[in-house]
């Protein structure tokens, strides 16, 4: 639940600001380049599930273009932001299918700033990613 409302307050910000355009169009550019370091060697550059490793891994990739389409319509935020980020996935579930991003990012943020504020630079590297999926939907 806390990451709903965080997500909405970081929405709000981006909405109530008069550079709401240009930043918005950023936020796409690097969660698309994001993607393309992290994501893309699995799903592919196209996200349709292609990706180079696709074919070695015994569990089929997911199309992530087609996420809006297989949930009436509706981009599954919350549910996609807890598939990226990892941490809070309960294993018993399900398998855990791909890295946990949250880590790895959070990992990379405190090598190189304070690791105090590596949450919130993992959200926003999620919240990114999570844009740019959403501009490619079907």
């Amino acid at each position: 639940m806390k990451y709903i409302v965080q997500l909405a307050l970081v929405f709000c910000i981006f909405i109530f600001n008069p550079t709401f355009a240009t930043e918005m169009h950023e936020a796409i550019a690097n969660g698309k380049q994001e993607y393309i370091d992290s994501c893309s060697i699995c799903h592919g550059t196209s996200a349709t599930g292609d990706g180079e490793f696709a074919t070695m891994l015994t569990i089929p990739v997911a199309d992530l273009t087609t996420l809006k389409q297989n949930n009436d319509g509706k981009f599954p935020f919350y549910e996609v932001y807890l598939t990226i980020d990892g941490r809070d996935q309960i294993r018993s579930h399900q398998l855990m299918n791909m890295p946990m991003w949250g880590d790895r990012f959070s990992t990379v943020i405190s090598r190189s700033a304070n690791p105090k504020y590596a949450d919130t630079y993992v959200r926003g590297k999620i919240f990114e990613i999570m844009l740019y999926l959403q501009s490619i939907q079907k």
